[in-house]
């Protein structure tokens, strides 16, 4: 593995998403209003296949980009950043703990723990993603109520739902996510936008178009073949 050079995060992601579209949401499903909206009680996704719009803005940077962002339970998840033709420029494989950030153009990749991504960066959205796709199977006894509580992560939250669904979770840290623009897919409930506000005054944004839930993947879906790139450490990125 080489190691002697170093990246610029705003240089790399910049190149990776100059001339990107805005994939804006079509009218094929439509949100409901909360009080309107039935699903299947404890319906849960266990799997998510969805074109995405992805956004990232603070205080001196803003970019935006298209593709497709893939989710398997417990902890698999990949995302593909398209071109405007349909190219691939950049994709992302998580793991569990194990992210690896593939630079298709440059041929090169980046690999390592989420703890290795730049604390403040175009990558923070990446760095929480299990935490924000956690989404709790809506209940129907739940209704209206906020709960706090330690996550799975060992963290302490603030959970709010409304009407069954999740609707936001704020750590004791301030960072905080929302789940807007509720639908449902053959019964299971599911938010057609994720945002995400840090403490750092960051965000990142999450909008599904057409979301196939609990469709079963192909074999191989989530792995990645790094024999033909040059990987670094994810480390290297700035």
């Amino acid at each position: 593995m080489k190691t002697g050079k170093k990246y610029s995060t705003s240089v790399f992601v910049s190149w990776v998403f100059s001339g990107i579209y805005l994939l804006l949401l079509s009218g094929c499903m439509t949100a409901r209003p909360m009080e309107e909206l039935r699903y299947t009680d404890g319906s849960a996704v266990e799997s998510l296949s969805s074109n995405v719009s992805l956004s990232y803005v603070s205080p001196d940077k803003r970019i935006s980009g298209s593709g497709v962002l893939m989710f398997r339970k417990p902890d698999q998840i990949r995302a593909v950043i398209l071109s405007p033709f349909g190219s691939v420029l950049q994709e992302v494989y998580i793991h569990g703990e194990q992210v690896t950030i593939i630079d298709a153009g440059n041929g090169t990749a980046f690999n390592g723990s989420y703890l290795d991504l730049p604390g403040k960066s175009n990558f923070s959205g990446w760095r929480n993603i299990h935490w924000l796709i956690d989404i709790d199977p809506p209940e129907f006894s739940r209704r209206t109520t906020v709960i706090e509580r330690t996550n799975r992560y060992g963290h302490q939250e603030k959970a709010v739902f409304e009407n069954g669904l999740l609707i936001s979770k704020t750590t004791a840290e301030g960072d905080r996510v929302w789940y807007n623009r509720y639908t449902t897919v053959n019964g299971v409930a599911f938010p057609l936008e994720i945002i995400y506000k840090s403490v750092a005054n960051e965000k990142f944004t999450i909008q599904f178009e057409e979301p196939e839930i609990n469709v079963p993947f192909a074999d191989g879906a989530f792995s990645v073949n790094l024999s033909k790139f040059r990987v670094y450490p994810l480390s290297v990125l700035r």
